[in-house]
């Protein structure tokens, strides 16, 4: 199953074969990975170093080790990936309207998938988000209710990358802007009635599969938020 390892960095080699066999699909997601014992045997390497290796890719959410189990291959890389982004973001002076340009960008593109493709059982999870949101009673709650309806409509395209994407644009969005920012826009009752209009007119959109006018609504909904975020920081 796996080469044996003759480089002198031997953890990386290890680290980049079990990666290389991840992208031809010789391992995939679930995936349980040999005992160690075998591993080392076929990798001709020490214990140390596999383990080093194993814990490297759980690092990089490639890897989870299970108690009693073993380790399997997994994907958390979206989450495992915030960290890095994140900091590479700071580093280049990043600002958070780069962040809602990106998140334009994205939803007003899934907002016109969603209206191609949503099925009748994506139009009722928008509305149920849309009730979750009216019915939910604190800040906070409504505040991950509009994550939720928000991320509803971009698995609708069924594109993970886009949706990787949209979920690290989204962590940072939270990490830039402060939680009580967040939470004193959801707890005005103005802004609050307007989201709930704006999400209806959007389901309604893509309801009637009119994608020029989801994208429309879409437009008009992040246009009004980003002013009042921006306000608020």
């Amino acid at each position: 199953m796996f080469i044996a390892v003759k480089d002198k960095n031997i953890s990386q080699v290890v680290i980049e074969q079990i990666q290389e066999m991840i992208m031809r699909g010789e391992l995939k997601n679930g995936d349980q990975l040999p005992p160690e014992r075998i591993m080392t045997e076929q990798f001709q390497i020490g214990r140390p170093a596999l383990r080093e290796a194993l814990k490297a890719l759980e690092v990089l959410g490639l890897v989870e080790r299970r108690h009693g189990l073993g380790n399997y291959i997994v994907n958390h890389v979206t989450t495992n990936f915030y960290k890095p982004l994140s900091l590479a973001f700071k580093l280049n002076n990043g600002n958070i309207q780069e962040i809602l340009q990106l998140r334009f960008l994205i939803e007003t593109f899934t907002v016109r998938e969603a209206a191609r493709l949503a099925a009748p059982e994506d139009i009722a999870l928008l509305k149920e988000r849309q009730r979750e949101m009216i019915q939910a009673e604190t800040s906070q709650e409504k505040s991950q209710c509009d994550k939720n309806f928000h991320f509803e409509i971009v698995r609708i395209c069924k594109n993970s990358l886009i949706l990787c994407t949209f979920e690290n644009a989204s962590y940072l969005l939270e990490n830039f802007i402060q939680q009580t920012v967040l939470l004193s826009y959801f707890s005005e009752e103005d802004s609050i009635e307007r989201i709930y209009e704006e999400h209806q007119n959007i389901i309604s959109a893509i309801e009637k599969r009119d994608a020029d006018l989801a994208v429309s609504f879409m437009n008009i909904h992040l246009n009004n938020i980003r002013p009042d975020l921006l306000h608020e920081i």
